[in-house]
């Protein structure tokens, strides 16, 4: 049996990273490999003091005394991350906790793998040659599988580092069109783009994972609202407000402490665990988020959503390019936006799922190809 070996951001407290991780480890898996993910600290003392940080990454994610009142829930919640990734995830032996210590004692496999999330973003990795395969076997095979750099460019002074060791890959895919532009630009290779690891799981899938029941009995607009990527309050949380307005439906919060607590009937549930996530976003009557994985997990489960971007022409365009590959232009709202009506919420979740899964098959052929041949 061929070994595989993937690198990505997989233990963070963050539903998005950990699912995509066990997504990729799943589908390799069923495609006859033996699989681990190699146990690649993120942060470590490589990602401190980046240059390439904007002010909203470094702002503060709401209110330090808020964020005190709910932090019994952040614990249970960071808990259920670290259950999950220590039940559902194949771990290396070894734990690595730097580039060079990957380079001095470097995991050995037949593929290695740079998985998803933001891993070639310099405003998240600083250029981290970890995530582009540096310390990887020369007789190996080297593949990304969509890789996302969520930027229009590489800064000048990284370019060097990224031609190096991307030029080395045998196949790339990236999850964004701009992803694809920039490979070509630096390598000259034709990257592939894919569908995140999330998607390539159909619903049915995630809900073997899944709580099986409800978590919220009433009706509720679920509010999956990050901070990492720009400051969308207090836009979101008045959007929310809004839509409330129109339907009646419960708030619920979800992942983070809100910024304020005045909205009405509001609920929250900040420590949900990954399985617990998925249901909430199954059970949900609307999602409304400013993440990525948030979007593609209301795409998967066909439930009405609107993506918030920060602005029609942001250079982070992984959640208006999802949308737009299920030709759903009008469930982007741009930050500062008039609010849109609630049914604009609503599309033909039939055609969706029917392009969904015709570019599911087309990023598993991608994946198949690149792996090479299946187990011996």
């Amino acid at each position: 049996m061929k070994s595989v070996g993937i690198i990505t951001i997989h233990k963070i407290n963050n539903y998005g990273s950990v699912l995509q991780a066990y997504a990729l480890q799943k589908v390799c898996m069923e495609l006859g490999f033996k699989v681990e993910i190699i146990d690649y600290q993120f942060p470590n003392s490589f990602h401190t003091d980046n240059p390439y940080k904007t002010v909203n990454d470094l702002q503060p994610a709401e209110p330090r005394w808020i964020k005190l009142l709910f932090a019994r829930a952040l614990v249970r919640q960071h808990r259920g991350i670290a259950c999950f990734v220590s039940d559902r995830l194949n771990l290396s032996e070894c734990s690595y906790d730097s580039p060079e210590m990957l380079e001095a004692n470097p995991p050995v496999y037949d593929v290695y793998i740079t998985g998803s999330d933001q891993v070639w973003s310099p405003r998240y990795c600083n250029g981290d040659p970890s995530f582009m395969l540096h310390f990887s076997q020369d007789k190996a095979r080297r593949i990304s599988y969509a890789s996302s750099i969520g930027s229009d460019c590489i800064p000048p002074e990284l370019e060097k580092r990224y031609i190096e060791f991307l030029s080395r890959y045998d196949a790339i895919s990236v999850r964004e069109k701009t992803g694809v532009e920039i490979i070509k630009k630096l390598t000259n290779k034709n990257a592939k783009e894919v569908l995140d690891p999330t998607l390539l799981l159909d619903s049915h899938e995630w809900n073997e994972l899944a709580v099986e029941h409800r978590l919220v009995k009433q009706k509720y607009i679920l509010c999956y609202f990050l901070n990492y990527t720009f400051n969308a309050f207090p836009y979101a949380d008045e959007f929310a407000a809004d839509i409330q307005r129109q339907t009646g439906y419960r708030i619920v919060r979800v992942a983070r402490p809100p910024h304020r607590l005045s909205l009405k009937n509001t609920g929250y549930e900040i420590g949900a665990s990954p399985e617990e996530f998925l249901a909430l976003v199954r059970d949900a009557e609307i999602v409304l988020t400013t993440s990525f994985h948030g979007t593609a997990f209301a795409l998967n489960y066909g439930r009405p959503v609107f993506t918030i971007v920060q602005n029609s022409s942001t250079s982070d365009s992984r959640q208006a390019n999802l949308m737009r590959e299920m030709n759903l232009e009008k469930q982007i709202v741009a930050c500062g936006s008039p609010f849109p009506g609630y049914t604009d919420s609503h599309y033909d979740v039939e055609s969706e799922q029917k392009q969904l899964e015709q570019l599911r098959i087309e990023s598993r052929l991608f994946l198949i190809n690149s792996l090479g041949d299946e187990q011996d």
